[in-house]
């Protein structure tokens, strides 16, 4: 703690030791000397300790509470970017609109806005930026959400008093903020690099990579319906689980016929060359996760079927883009299918048109249909 120096405030007359006895209160009177020592004026602490956030400011002092010092109208002017669009921006980071003059903004805020400038001067579409924005806000919010879990469930001890927390959670966002941000920095590039060998190896001519490689098989993919809203919800223990549980269900349904690809996160890829063994693990993923109930959210199954290239033990192609986009549209309980993974499947199932969808990446529609046990009793 930084050393006292000065006449402190009356904290009590201020209300800021209200209802606060023995070691809570002399906590707590530390914690206010020691934001008063580091420049935090008196009344932004009484508006922060309204919204019980004192314990959270010497963190936000290490990431930079002190250099927010600019509104949206001075980051406007430094960065040729309009207010109006400073402002959009913001919102689609996931945060409140600020007014013109909200002095709450810094260095970072800039060279964001200075990006939007540079995208605007090279012909990006502005809506085109902010529509990115708003899927980096909204994964940016889950992953930071992980990660302050981690710091309070693992971190922070129970029984710590105020102060002690606060100090606590100030050092792991000194020390642990720049590891997480090279976690997610390299997590990002891994898949980006993976993502774009994909997509060319997907759009390649057969004389590139040779046509030997090529195989048709069914994919599928599995998806837990509400995972996101889960992370959304800080239910860090309980994530941890419903994926183990996915990971065990994904090896459970997979045989000789069917392999495990990968699990993505909320997802389980996998792949065969026996169009009828996908679907009876397909449906075989529904039934164990019906069977666990609570224990593990809804899946959702999208299979394709096409010709893929296998490559360091994953697939690419088409039939493993589209197979990621139907399950996108499966109902929660259910197996959607294209018609050429339908083909393949055979007579043991039973099918029902669901219409026909269209997905992003691809001219025309796609016509898509639920698979069934015949033994399952069709109800539309």
């Amino acid at each position: 703690m930084p050393e006292v120096a000065g006449e402190m405030p009356d904290f009590e007359a201020e209300g800021l030791l209200d209802g606060l006895e023995g070691d809570a209160r002399e906590a707590r009177i530390k914690l206010l000397e020691y934001l008063i020592v580091s420049g935090i004026p008196l009344k932004a602490i009484k508006a922060e300790a309204a919204a019980d956030r004192l314990a959270l400011i010497p963190a936000d002092l290490v990431l930079g509470r002190k250099r927010r010092s600019m509104t949206p109208t001075e980051i406007a002017e430094d960065s040729g970017l309009s207010v109006d669009d400073f402002q959009r921006l913001i919102v689609a980071l996931g945060f409140p609109k600020p007014e013109p003059d909200q002095r709450s903004f810094g260095r970072d805020d800039l060279a964001a806005a200075r990006r939007l400038r540079m995208f605007q001067e090279a012909g990006i579409p502005t809506e085109s930026v902010l529509a990115l924005t708003r899927q980096v806000g909204s994964s940016a919010a889950r992953i930071a959400a992980a990660h302050r879990d981690l710091a309070a469930s693992e971190i922070v001890d129970p029984d710590a008093d105020e102060f002690e927390a606060a100090i606590t959670l100030r050092d792991a966002a000194r020390e642990l903020l720049p590891m997480s941000e090279q976690a997610v920095a390299y997590a990002l590039r891994a898949h980006f690099i993976e993502q774009m060998r994909g997509d060319i190896i997907a759009a390649a001519e057969p004389g590139w990579l040779g046509v030997a490689k090529a195989r048709e098989v069914s994919v599928c993919f599995a998806d837990l319906v509400g995972f996101t809203r889960m992370g959304e919800r800080s239910e860090l223990e309980k994530i941890g689980s419903v994926t183990k549980l996915l990971e065990s269900v994904a090896i459970e349904v997979s045989n000789p016929e069917v392999q495990l690809v990968k699990l993505i996160g909320d997802a389980a890829m996998l792949v065969s060359e026996d169009g009828a063994a996908m679907f009876d693990a397909a449906l075989r993923f529904i039934e164990v996760a019906e069977e666990a109930g609570d224990e593990l959210p809804a899946l959702r199954v999208g299979v394709a079927h096409g010709n893929a290239i296998p490559q360091a033990g994953d697939w690419f192609g088409h039939p493993v883009n589209l197979a990621s986009r139907i399950t996108e549209a499966a109902r929660p309980g259910s197996v959607l299918a294209s018609a050429e993974a339908v083909e393949a499947g055979g007579d043991a199932f039973s099918y029902s048109g669901a219409g026909r969808h269209r997905f992003k990446g691809l001219d025309s529609a796609v016509g898509l249909f639920r698979v069934r046990r015949r033994s399952e009793t069709i109800s539309e």
